[in-house]
């Protein structure tokens, strides 16, 4: 990537993560060129506050006039399939926050859309790329902690997640995560899947997901995911993720922000991942996003056969929880 000459990037989304997009580029001295929303008010409001020259209802609108060098999608998720297949076909290389898709198919049409026109795709799978998780996955493949037998993880978020996302499980919301970590560490593909949800009272959609995970190589995964803390909560990185090896263990411990503001208002910025100000492990990701894109970087940090992979566990633990928790294998 030259700074003297950089690439010409759209973001496909106005919402809250199009923005943080928007701002981890130009934190990388990459002006966003195009923003795409079908919301007049929000992609105007977007462009004003971070200066984007141009703006648009449709890809198809932007493809028209100025096709980017490369694009982030960030629309919600069940515009994925039709937002990344048209901008790869018009040769646009894409980068496709998670879930990669919210169905198995339309994540199997990506996947195929980009092996026929040969055009980058890149699922964004952040935590890949924030520091604490990459040392935790560095030590585990330097052999530290032995042989694996086992990865846990726990995610904690508030309530106000189930008015935010009415309608989206949190296998397919926050729990994509932790299924990405469980593959990355374990190291092997999830084969077989139990899982169960609860909701609270007056909650239509489920506010916790307890999921049990068999891989390949006989690794065994647990995945807990919540929306139970205080709605007014200031600490949105309740997270913790545990390796277990013959030899040891290592862990990731977000139970406690990087900065927390206790004032009129308590604030906990997501200092980790992606800063108001742009920055972090996303800044990273959409580095390695520009790298693959001018080719100077060759490897994939999330292959796109993961991206894929993600979303059939994800789909089995939907499916798991249907039946009250029977097991559910994963086609390989």
């Amino acid at each position: 990537m030259s700074a003297a000459n950089p690439p010409r990037v759209a973001v496909i989304g106005a919402g809250a993560f199009g923005a943080r997009h928007v701002a981890a580029y130009r934190s990388l001295g990459v002006p966003v060129d195009a923003l795409v929303d079908p919301d007049p008010a929000a992609r105007q409001r977007l462009a004003a506050e971070f200066g984007v020259p141009r703006a648009f209802a449709t890809v198809e609108e932007l493809l028209a006039v100025a096709p980017p060098d490369a694009a982030s999608v960030c629309a919600p998720g069940a515009a994925h399939r039709t937002t990344a297949t048209t901008l790869m076909t018009a040769g646009v290389p894409v980068l496709v926050e998670k879930p990669l898709a919210t169905t198995v198919a339309d994540a199997e049409a990506i996947v195929a859309c980009a092996e026929s026109t040969r055009v980058l795709c890149q699922p964004g799978h952040i935590l890949r790329f924030a520091a604490p998780y990459r040392a935790l996955y560095d030590a585990v493949r330097a052999g530290q902690l032995g042989g694996v037998l086992a990865v846990s993880s726990r995610r904690d978020r508030p309530r106000s997640l189930s008015r935010h996302f009415p309608g989206e499980h949190p296998a397919l919301l926050t729990a994509v995560h932790d299924i990405d970590l469980a593959l990355w560490y374990a190291g092997a593909p999830v084969v077989e899947v139990r899982a169960v949800d609860r909701s609270r009272p007056g909650v239509t959609t489920p506010v916790l997901v307890w999921a049990e995970l068999r891989h390949a190589n006989g690794v065994v995964s647990s995945i807990r995911n919540s929306y139970l803390l205080p709605e007014h909560t200031p600490n949105h990185t309740s997270d913790l993720v545990e390796v277990y090896g013959t030899d040891g263990v290592g862990q990731v411990d977000l139970a406690h922000p990087t900065l927390l503001v206790q004032a009129e208002q308590a604030q906990a910025p997501d200092w980790l991942l992606s800063p108001s100000g742009g920055g972090g492990a996303l800044a990273a990701e959409l580095r390695h996003f520009l790298d693959r894109v001018t080719g100077a970087e060759q490897s994939a940090t999330v292959p796109l056969a993961d991206g894929l992979h993600v979303v059939r566990v994800a789909a089995a633990v939907l499916d798991s929880v249907t039946t009250g928790g029977e097991t559910r294998r994963i086609p390989q």
